[in-house]
């Protein structure tokens, strides 16, 4: 049986960055750092400034511009 690759990458999806702790992304099936996890609550938090509910967008396969 095939193991999944989130647990055995070893580098961000979105930034290159070194994996030390990961989880995936609200936004797409990429596995993430952590800094890129906070620079999606960033955007996430833009997004229900601007009236938008966050959850429309989850897995929507694309990083919304706010």
């Amino acid at each position: 049986m095939a193991q999944d690759r989130f647990f055995t990458q070893t580098e961000c999806d979105r930034c290159g960055e070194v994996l030390s702790a990961r989880t995936m992304s609200w936004f797409t099936h990429a596995t993430i750092c952590m800094t890129c996890a906070i620079k999606e609550q960033e955007l996430k938090s833009n997004l229900r400034k601007q009236g938008k509910n966050p959850d429309d967008y989850e897995g929507c396969g694309y990083i919304p511009k706010v």
